[in-house]
């Protein structure tokens, strides 16, 4: 025990010795991950996904109804809050299309509106631009749901039609037709009675703010390694030969070095939690101390991991780095986990950053405890592996 006791001593000491190095790269991460959290968070939550979609209609040659027609659409609530029409012949709206002026070109049939009527249904050719971008996708999908209104309006006429005449009540086909055509038009200029608003957050129960602010400290705290790269490298076979034989087993120097880190982790982010937990963030109260501290102990022990596998100091500067930016990723850190496939987001859900988020979630939301029990799984699974790397003379 006295020998355990003078290396963890020992090892206190290499770790001070780090600490200006450890502090200032620190800093250096802790700005970056911030610029990138905030950008993120500026990206995905602005007030607007895309801007007025510019669309250009080419109307035919004395068809006032068409130009009703589009009147008519273009006042809509769900297409005016998107889109901007304006009249353009087909050439000039090529070219203001090919400058990126146009998200899309509308060419519009004669008798259109009649063909509408009687069911021939004459097309609308749209043109997009070679490269077309979000607003391009966003207008297609808004001429799509369009076509699908009238299709439906129309087979509704079609069968009414049909109903009359099989009845003998032909003469009762044009009030049915109007009745309908009411009907859908009503649909069609309220669209919103299609839909329930229902307000979905891609951060969970925590705000943007505090989403991002985890997703930061979590990033941080996984690439602190990196700066202490010094003190983690991995002692040489020789060195590690002799504290072998004096009784310094593998599993006393792994908690010798996970000890020294933990208290490095943990004086660097003491300042920000004791911040967030005298302001009030701390749902869970005092309990979030003892995981604030289970924190920094998993994330010490996958920084020690990484290294032991590593076996060098560079090898494991990049394996820290690739595996961290890959975890905090594919557990929806950068990118909410929502808005990637169901794969990555099933296979993230068990990556380190993932366990620490739901474990720092847990400190400024409360709830159930069963993200502090992955926490503490995830800590010893990290010791236990980084034990297993025996040697060949152990």
């Amino acid at each position: 025990m006295r020998t355990f006791l003078v290396y963890l001593k020992l090892e206190l000491k290499r770790a001070l010795k780090s600490a200006p190095y450890f502090l200032a790269g620190t800093a250096v991460l802790a700005v970056l991950v911030g610029l990138i959290a905030f950008a993120a968070g500026r990206v995905l939550y602005s007030e607007r996904a895309v801007g007025n979609i510019r669309v250009g209609v080419v109307l035919p040659q004395q068809d006032p109804a068409s130009e009703k027609l589009i009147s008519m659409v273009s006042s809509l609530e769900s297409v005016s809050s998107l889109c901007e029409f304006s009249y353009v012949d087909e050439k000039e709206g090529r070219e203001q299309m090919r400058q990126g002026k146009l998200y899309a070109l509308m060419l519009l049939p004669e008798g259109l509106l009649r063909g509408i009527m009687d069911g021939t249904n004459t097309p609308v050719t749209i043109v997009f631009p070679e490269n077309a971008g979000l607003e391009a996708a966003v207008f297609r999908e808004l001429a799509d749901a369009g076509t699908q209104i009238l299709k439906t309006a129309q087979a509704a006429v079609y069968a009414a039609d049909e109903l009359c005449s099989r009845m003998g009540r032909e003469t009762q086909i044009p009030s049915a037709e109007a009745d309908i055509n009411s009907m859908y038009l009503k649909y069609a200029l309220n669209r919103s009675v299609y839909f329930r608003t229902e307000e979905v957050s891609a951060v969970g129960e925590v705000g943007t703010a505090a989403f991002y602010g985890i997703s930061a400290s979590v990033m941080v705290l996984l690439l602190l390694g990196i700066p202490a790269a010094g003190f983690l490298k991995p002692y040489s076979e020789i060195m590690e030969r002799k504290l072998f034989l004096i009784g310094l087993s593998r599993t006393k120097r792994l908690i010798a070095r996970a000890v020294c880190l933990w208290l490095a982790f943990a004086a660097v982010t003491a300042a920000p939690f004791f911040l967030c937990f005298g302001m009030g963030f701390m749902e869970s109260g005092g309990f979030s101390i003892p995981v604030w501290l289970m924190v920094c102990m998993a994330a010490a022990m996958w920084t020690i991991l990484i290294y032991e596998l590593a076996r060098n100091a560079f090898a494991g500067i990049c394996a820290l780095f690739l595996t961290a930016a890959a975890s905090v990723f594919m557990a929806g850190g950068l990118i909410p986990s929502v808005f990637l496939p169901e794969a990555v987001q099933r296979a993230g859900s068990v990556t380190p950053a993932a366990i620490l988020m739901d474990a720092v979630q847990w400190m400024v939301s409360g709830g159930e405890a069963f993200p502090v029990l992955r926490l503490t799984v995830l800590g010893a699974a990290a010791f236990l592996l980084a034990a297993a790397v025996r040697r060949n003379y152990e």
